[in-house]
Parts: structure tokens; sequence; C-alpha cells
């Protein structure tokens, strides 16, 4: 009987003990655009700092090979609130070789507002927690989380996401 009592009474605190933990994604903590680094196609490290002051923000993470990335990237290119008023950041992974095949693939040297990097430190993994790829997080222009998406979104959602 004793070993029964000891056993529940030793159940009952790990059963507890365990509930006690948040699972609770970051991003959804703290609303606010994250302090990142990347390293850019030229493996120069850059932050949030570079960011154009008044902008919305979008960061999407993606791989470089991913088709579903690709189309995303492309359809969100097309759209002039996010070309001309939008910081676009693209995050991955994968080695700089790919990224900069991707960079000339889709000419990101043409828009200024497009900062495409890896991920060195495996950051937005940890803090976004995705379970697919593209993930798109948008912020508005006080840097406020206001829409957050894993998997393709339609032109319509990302015009509806910009406007909050």
């Amino acid at each position: 009987m004793k070993k029964l009592i000891i056993f529940f009474t030793v159940l009952f605190f790990s059963t507890a003990a365990f509930s006690q933990y948040d699972t609770t994604p970051p991003y959804l903590k703290n609303k606010a655009l994250p302090n990142f680094t990347l390293l850019n196609a030229d493996s120069v490290a850059f932050t949030q700092t570079v960011l154009k002051a008044n902008k919305n923000t979008i960061i999407m993470l993606f791989n470089p090979e991913c088709g579903h990335c690709q189309d995303q990237l492309q359809l969100m290119l097309t759209l002039p609130e996010i070309t001309d008023s939008t910081n676009l950041i693209l995050a991955t992974t994968e080695l700089l070789q790919k990224i900069k095949i991707f960079y000339d693939k889709f000419h990101l040297e043409q828009y200024p507002s497009v900062y495409i990097g890896r991920d060195i430190k495996y950051f937005f993994g940890g803090f976004y927690q995705p379970k697919t790829i593209p993930v798109l997080a948008f912020y508005n222009k006080q840097n406020q989380l206001v829409y957050f998406n894993q998997g393709s979104v339609k032109k319509k959602e990302i015009l509806e996401a910009l406007k909050k």
C-alpha cells in the first residue's frame, strides 16, 4: 500500500511539473518585430536596423529550392504595395551559394526594400516554430505583428494584411 501511495504522489507531482511548460511560440508572446541577424548573399551581416523606417515589414521564411516559396515571392514582387512601400525580408538557413542563385533568378537587386539572408543563428526557426514553408509574418509601421501564416498566401490576403 505504501508503494502505491508513493507511486501516485510521484505521478501527481510529475504531471503538475509538465503542465507548467509554456508551448506558446515567442512571436505570440511578444508581437514586436524581433531583433535578428542575417548574412546576405555577399556574406555581410545585417540586422533589422537596415530596414527603412515608417514602412510595413514582411518576414518570409523560405527555402530557395521550394516551388511554393518561389511562387509566393513571384506573387509578392508583382504587388506595388510590397515593392514600393514594404520592407521584405527573405530568411533561409540554406547555404549562401543557393541564396545567390535565388537572388539572381528573381533579380532582387532591382528591389531596394527586399533583403535576403541566411539565418546563421537559426533564430527564426525557434521564434516562429514553422511547420511548413513559406512562413509569412506581417508587421505594421509600428513594428507590431498583424498577420501570420504558414504556407502560401493569396493576393487578397496579402493586401488585407498590409492594410492592418
